[in-house]
């Protein structure tokens, strides 16, 4: 028969194995957040697809090297608007002309394991080539 402290050492011993393997089996959406330069190389001059998490908006984004940004909301009521973009912090900030009354509101951005950029507002982001 096993003595408590045996048993103890035993349990510690699979909760540290245990670990261990989620932290090597953790997705990407676990991933660090994108750094500034990602951010910029990633984002910046693409077509973007965006949705929130859940569904209940969609669009289109461009975020232009000159800082400028273009937003479409496709669903459930077709609007646009333009506005600025910079990066604050390592965060990518957004203010528009009318969405959110013109105050920037900034997040962080993390890849999922889809290769979609997730934000930290709840934005889903898939970049899309021209013609797809």
């Amino acid at each position: 028969m096993r003595s408590l402290t045996d048993t103890i050492r035993l349990l510690c011993r699979y909760v540290g194995v245990a670990a261990v393997v989620a932290c090597c089996n953790a997705s990407p959406a676990f991933a660090a957040d994108l750094t500034p330069g990602e951010i910029r190389s990633e984002l910046v001059g693409h077509a973007i697809v965006w949705w929130e998490d859940g569904g209940w908006l969609q669009g289109q984004l461009v975020l232009a090297p000159d800082g400028s940004a273009e937003i479409t909301v496709d669903r459930p009521q077709a609007s646009g608007d333009v506005g600025r973009w910079t990066i604050k912090g390592g965060e990518i900030c957004t203010a528009w002309g009318e969405i959110r009354d013109g105050i920037e509101k900034c997040y962080s951005v993390r890849r999922d394991e889809a290769g979609r950029f997730v934000t930290s507002g709840g934005n889903v982001f898939e970049i899309r080539e021209a013609g797809v």
